[in-house]
C-alpha cells in the first residue's frame, strides 16, 4: 500500500499519461473493493482474480474514454468489473482464462 493515497484527480492524471505508479495506485487503492463486487457475482476466488486482472487492464486502457461529468471514478471502475464479471459467468472457462 502507498505511503499516502492518491486522490481521485491525480490518480486520473497518472493513469491518462500512462504512469506505472497511476498502475499501482489503481490497483493498491481499488482491487479490494473491484474485488469484492467481482467476487460477488461469479462467487469463486480463482475466477475473480482472473476478472480482476482483466478489469485493472481494463480501466488502464480505456481511462482516457471516463468522463468525470458523467459518474464518479469508483462507479465508473465498478461497472467495468461487474460487466466483465457477467461476461465471464456467461461465457466456457477455457474462454475466460485466454
Amino acid at each position: 500500500m502507498p505511503a499516502s493515497l492518491l486522490n481521485n484527480f491525480e490518480l486520473l492524471q497518472l493513469l491518462r499519461s500512462r504512469s506505472i505508479t497511476g498502475a499501482e495506485a489503481l490497483y493498491d487503492q481499488y482491487a479490494p473493493i473491484l474485488g469484492l463486487a467481482i467476487f460477488r457475482i461469479v462467487g469463486q476466488k480463482e475466477l475473480t482474480h482472473i476478472i480482476l486482472e482483466k478489469t485493472i487492464c481494463k480501466i488502464w486502457d480505456t481511462v482516457v474514454l471516463y468522463n468525470e461529468q458523467e459518474t464518479s471514478l469508483l462507479n465508473w471502475m465498478l461497472n467495468t468489473a461487474k460487466t466483465l464479471a457477467k461476461e465471464a459467468i456467461a461465457l466456457p472457462v477455457a474462454a475466460i482464462t485466454t
